[in-house]
């Protein structure tokens, strides 16, 4: 199937149905057409012929959409340039491919100067008439052109597998690889995306993640191949997407987890996403089992689905709708149909399941190659085998769980970052005498980007903010460390070189130390849980109270006194004058200095004071609890126990080892 017949079967399909909304408006699959047919027309009137790179740099838009599909029907070569690059990054991809001819919508740098354009085509040497602005404020494509004739591809169907659009990956040196993809393959990843989803798709998308990367294509291509209307977006910010979806009632979103875990906190998202989401696809790094399970519970309606693939071949795997929630949140699912996928062992064979290897995979989806590499480069073997650098296994069931990579590139929310460019870039500002980058595992972006740093003065002018700052300058902002640790020397091994091991942990332990102590400053909630109004509800809310305890390291002795302040608390409220107190809610909560066991009910307050309570019960709870009092939240009475850590408890510390153990 090429983009020709795609778009002549849909629009005579669905002529007058949306099928692409952004912010400056809408277009029918009609408009879509006519669109790409007279941009199609230009471009071969600007010189581009069968192979030609062009250039397509700017936000996702509908222009940008049918550029892309006018610039593979006309024979060329899309070559995908990400919006946040500066002129000179995207200078040296363009010199790199040898491409010729661009396209340039709104990005950051026409965003900070309207004359980018000119200048950019200077640093390329691309001649002004091969140049051609395709802002929204400039012109609709899906308008600006009247009584154009059919263009037929030029690609026949044979040559399907040629490269039709370039995306760039990153990969273990600050170089770029130019990713080769085919019609073909993107073709196949639409119509296996489709088949696997069927009847659980619905009418229209959210495209919340950028068009230059393959997730956000594929899931544009694969939408309109159903003839469904496309969204997108000026931004990912999570007011901008309620409106969106509230608006143009989506229901359905592809995303990475930052953008879902960053909605799901919106003020008005139970009224404006909640109704109408269903199907949300989510790729680029997620985060652990349990944060895919709380997403599902927030997004009430909608459906989980995570993928498995790179720019070089994706998907690979996926989860299906009618997947159970454990396997849909703890992995990346089956193969797609007419895919192989294997472990490699790393010596020509295969593991069986349930050992962990190198993900392989062979088929029609995989790409070109790198373009411009030679043979010992390519992730390709003789066999045909794409070598992805990912470690994973394979269930008995056929499920792909991950368990690592190989490689040193950092995945932070689908961005492949090299840590050698950001090394480069730390290494050139003043009195940084080493600097090493790592990543390390985040519960929303997938891996951080972190920085350890010597210094020349011995750290005495180090200024964590003021080198983000200078950094900002030289790489693009999603490349900016998240922090910048100061190290008085970096371990070395015996042979006198660093040991990166070594360091790493390290790294992860001040990581966790620094979100400990920020986590502890307002309390960490371990447990909360309901307890129903019955003295046999009792005995297990005192033994898992006991067993904190201990774990925690209080003596024998003040385990019981803390077990026996909560059971009387317990007592009082299920079985003494407050029999009507209804089902009572218990919250455990470690604070850096005390444990804290709070209780909340529907009953009478509770008054106890040791002025003028002198009940039994009473005298046991002040007796045992180093500070009671009652707090009121939205006026309902909350009864608080504190009880003091010993002397020889580190709570931090016991923190820092509970999360080595996740």
């Amino acid at each position: 199937m090429n983009s020709n017949l795609l778009s002549a079967r849909i629009c005579s399909e669905y002529p007058e149905r949306i099928a692409i909304t952004d912010a400056d408006g809408s277009c029918t699959y009609a408009e879509m057409e006519r669109g790409i047919r007279g941009l199609c027309r230009k471009l071969r009137e600007m010189g581009v012929r069968k192979g030609s790179r062009v250039a397509l740099w700017g936000y996702n838009t509908s222009n940008w959409l049918i550029a892309f599909l006018a610039i593979v029907r006309a024979g060329g070569t899309a070559v995908l340039v990400n919006y946040s690059m500066s002129s000179q990054e995207a200078a040296e991809l363009l010199n790199m491919t040898e491409t010729r001819f661009i396209l340039c919508g709104d990005n950051a740098e026409i965003k900070k100067d309207p004359s980018a354009l000119q200048k950019f085509a200077s640093e390329t040497s691309i001649p002004t008439e091969c140049c051609l602005d395709i802002r929204s404020s400039v012109q609709n494509l899906a308008r600006t052109f009247r009584d154009v004739t059919e263009e037929p591809d030029v690609r026949s169907e044979e040559e399907a597998g040629e490269t039709a659009f370039i995306i760039f990956t990153s990969g273990t040196t600050s170089q770029p690889k130019a990713v080769q993809i085919s019609q073909q393959a993107l073709s196949f990843d639409a119509e296996v995306f489709n088949r696997n989803i069927s009847e659980y798709a619905g009418r229209s998308v959210c495209i919340a993640v950028p068009l230059f990367h393959i997730l956000g294509l594929l899931m544009s291509f694969a939408y309109l191949c159903r003839g469904s209307t496309v969204c997108l977006p000026s931004n990912y910010k999570p007011d901008t997407l309620s409106r969106m979806i509230d608006a143009c009632r989506i229901s359905d979103i592809a995303a990475v987890g930052a953008v879902y875990i960053g909605l799901s906190e919106a003020e008005d998202f139970e009224e404006k996403v909640v109704p109408y989401l269903h199907l949300c696809m989510i790729a680029g790094g997620m985060s652990t089992p349990v944060q895919m399970m709380r997403l599902e519970l927030e997004y009430a309606n909608a459906t989980f689905l995570n993928m498995y693939g790179q720019s070089e071949a994706a998907p690979l795997t996926m989860v299906r709708p009618t997947d159970m929630v454990e396997k849909r949140a703890q992995t990346v699912g089956q193969a797609v149909d007419d895919l192989d996928i294997r472990i490699s062992d790393g010596k020509g064979g295969f593991l069986p399941q349930g050992e962990i290897g190198e993900v392989v995979a062979r088929g029609r989806n995989l790409m070109n190659g790198y373009y411009n590499l030679p043979k010992d480069k390519q992730p390709v073997d003789d066999e045909g085998w794409l070598h992805t650098g990912d470690l994973g296994l394979f269930d008995e069931e056929g499920y792909l769980y991950l368990a690592g990579r190989i490689k040193d590139v950092i995945i932070r929310g689908g961005e492949n970052i090299s840590p050698s460019e950001i090394e480069n870039a730390l290494n050139q500002l003043d009195n940084i005498r080493e600097a090493k980058v790592m990543g390390v595992p985040h519960p929303i972006y997938g891996e951080s980007v972190e920085a350890c740093i010597t210094m020349t003065d011995g750290g005495s002018s180090f200024d964590e903010a003021g080198i983000k700052e200078r950094l900002r300058g030289m790489i693009a902002r999603f490349k900016i460390p998240s922090h910048i640790f100061l190290y008085d020397s970096f371990p070395l091994n015996v042979n006198g070189k660093l040991d990166q091991r070594a360091l790493h942990t390290d790294l992860l332990n001040r990581l966790k130390r620094m979100m400990v102590n920020e986590e502890l400053a307002g309390g960490i909630t371990v447990f909360e849980l309901t307890v129903k109004n019955s003295r046999y509800a009792i005995v297990p809310v005192t033994s898992l109270v006991s067993e904190l305890a201990e774990d925690l390291g209080f003596g024998k002795r003040r385990i019981m006194s803390i077990r026996l302040a909560v059971e009387e608390m317990l007592t009082e409220r299920i079985m003494d004058a407050y029999s009507n107190a209804g089902n009572i809610r218990v919250k455990i909560t470690l604070m850096p200095e005390w444990l804290r066991i709070t209780f909340s009910d529907d009953g009478a307050e509770y008054f106890i004071d040791k002025r003028r309570d002198t009940s039994m019960s009473a005298k046991i709870i002040l007796k045992d609890v180093n500070n009671f009092h009652t707090d009121y939240v939205k006026g309902k009475p909350e009864y608080c126990m504190e009880f003091l850590y010993e002397k020889d408890i580190n709570i931090q510390q016991f923190l820092i080892n509970s999360k080595g153990d996740e």
